[in-house]
């Protein structure tokens, strides 16, 4: 069985609490057939296929963690609990790696971004933003959005969060905690991010990275990718993004509005960190960590962090701390792993 590519985000998160696949060599021959082309090297459960990741920490977190990000000195993991009126965040010490404070959110939290006065989380099933106050950890505002929010991003003094069901980006004055503008963009969007700028959209559904200027609000550029398109991350003057149904991540350059290189990576791309050198990939399945050199725009180290045969409907990952963090869907736990050597 493999998860429904292109079901809306809620749905495919229900999914994944229950999908499992008949056996583990199923998933072994998929990976072999598919991990990247860019090293020369050819896949393989022995000595000479991707190596255990050095998982330095395993940390218990809520219910379905699924998003991540860092700052105000934590790491904010979102836990969507779908099976729960509510979701909440893990506010993590990364040094420690102690759960400092739980807080409760709206219902099925996706994201995570902080920023300008506060951590704010996209809850998918009643269409809100919650604002937590960092000084206190706790919930200060309930912010209505548009239908199905998910990916956000802090740019330009304002949140931007991503509304599956309508199509749109909405920008949210975080003085006022309304939110006053909405530009369509295209298919099932689902992440933001602010780079170069701009605001970039993905849109999942009709393989589309949407262009946005901050200040007027209009679209400046649609940019045609290959299927599947998800996180986005800047890295080595390129922005890529991770095409998560044909297993590439691709890069565009934001001078000419291209797809300049196309990386295959292991099954399933989704999160992207930079760690200031390399930029790192995770899959949905296993997960699994792919290194990729922004300059020669190829795969340069590759490493297994877990295998237990489950598929994680959004991958997502983070570098802070000198390490990546991983939350991992289906164990109710977030994992620091070292990056491999590359």
């Amino acid at each position: 069985m493999t998860m429904e590519r292109g079901a809306p985000r809620t749905a495919a998160l229900a999914l994944a609490g229950l999908v499992v696949f008949a056996a583990c060599g199923d998933r072994d021959a998929t990976v072999e057939r598919d991990v990247t082309a860019a090293t020369g090297a050819t896949a393989s459960t022995g000595p000479t296929g991707p190596q255990p990741a050095d998982v330095e920490a395993t940390i218990e977190v809520g219910a379905d963690p699924i998003g991540i990000a860092s700052g105000e000195g934590s790491l904010w993991l979102v836990n969507a609990d779908i099976n729960a009126k509510r979701g909440s965040v893990s506010r993590i010490d990364p040094a420690g790696g102690e759960v400092l404070a739980t807080i409760r959110v709206g219902a099925v939290p996706l994201e995570v971004a902080v920023g300008d006065g506060g951590v704010w989380v996209s809850n998918s099933a009643d269409d809100t933003l919650s604002r937590i106050d960092p000084s206190s950890n706790e919930v200060v505002a309930g912010i209505d959005v548009c239908a199905a929010p998910e990916g956000l991003a802090v740019a330009e003094g304002s949140i931007w969060v991503v509304c599956e069901d309508d199509g749109v980006v909405a920008r949210i004055d975080p003085g006022t905690e309304e939110m006053v503008d909405q530009v369509e963009v295209g298919l099932q969007p689902r992440f933001v991010t602010f780079a170069f700028d701009d605001i970039w959209v993905s849109s999942y559904f009709d393989g589309t990275i949407t262009r946005i200027d901050p200040v007027s609000g209009k679209v400046v550029a649609e940019i045609t990718t290959e299927q599947g398109p998800q996180i986005m991350e800047e890295a080595g003057g390129l922005l890529w993004v991770s095409c998560t149904d044909v297993d590439h991540v691709q890069a565009i350059d934001p001078s000419t509005d291209e797809v300049v290189s196309t990386v295959e990576t292991p099954v399933a791309p989704d999160g992207l960190a930079f760690d200031g050198t390399t930029l790192w990939v995770a899959t949905e399945i296993g997960p699994e960590l792919a290194g990729i050199d922004p300059s020669t725009q190829e795969v340069v180290a590759t490493a297994t962090v877990s295998d237990h045969g489950l598929i994680n409907a959004n991958q997502v990952i983070v570098f802070e701390d000198g390490s990546l963090w991983l939350p991992i869907l289906d164990d109710d736990v977030v994992l620091r792993v070292t990056p491999p050597a590359t």
